[in-house]
């Protein structure tokens, strides 16, 4: 499956929400602690390869519930055909449920894994139906980088990447947020940057 996804700064949270609200259902809220593993490796770009484990606590009108993610993605950020495309990551991405996270966790450190970067994440999550399927809104707070909004469409194939990212950028538009807010970087690398 690939996550087509847009990353934009949030500078007023309130007037976020309030747009959202208009046209989105709202789904739950999550805190996500995610630790990032690297293996050293000359098979890509990177110079490594990475595996997340995410511990989360979901939180929905019914129920609370706790989950331990594995995922795996190989990550890619690129521009629409149009010039006044902005950035979307494609990810491919892989991900199962664990019941535990130790035993993966020592796997990892056997193979030569490292501790790399931990990730605080709170969000606020929403829907809107789209041409292009269901889209999901995050409304995210990155201590200590901010607020975020992503945007993405989950899809069988990257044959319409150029028109799921026009549809993620109307989707941005209709939250009130202008393109220029929109981080082409990922978080790991802002981590770097503020360090």
């Amino acid at each position: 499956m690939y996550e087509i996804e847009l990353k934009a700064h949030v500078y007023d949270r309130d007037a976020l929400i309030r747009k959202i609200n208009s046209f989105a259902e709202y789904v739950r809220s999550a805190d996500k602690k995610d630790t990032y593993f690297h293996l050293q490796t000359d098979r890509n770009a990177n110079g490594y390869i990475s595996v997340r484990i995410r511990r989360e606590i979901v939180k929905t009108e019914r129920e609370t519930k706790t989950d331990v993610l594995l995922t795996y993605k190989r990550k890619e950020v690129k521009k629409g055909k149009d010039s006044e495309s902005a950035a979307v990551e494609v990810n491919d991405e892989k991900e199962c449920i664990l019941s535990d996270a130790e035993p993966i966790e020592a796997i990892l450190a056997d193979i030569g894994f490292t501790e790399a970067l931990t990730k605080h994440k709170i969000t606020e999550c929403y829907r809107v139906l789209t041409d292009y399927g269901e889209a999901m809104l995050e409304l995210c707070n990155v201590p200590p980088l901010g607020d975020f909004i992503e945007i993405e469409i989950l899809s069988e194939s990257e044959k319409n990447t150029d028109g799921i990212q026009k549809e993620l950028e109307n989707i941005l538009h209709k939250c009130g947020i202008p393109s220029e807010n929109i981080e082409p970087r990922y978080y790991s690398e802002m981590f770097k940057e503020h360090a």
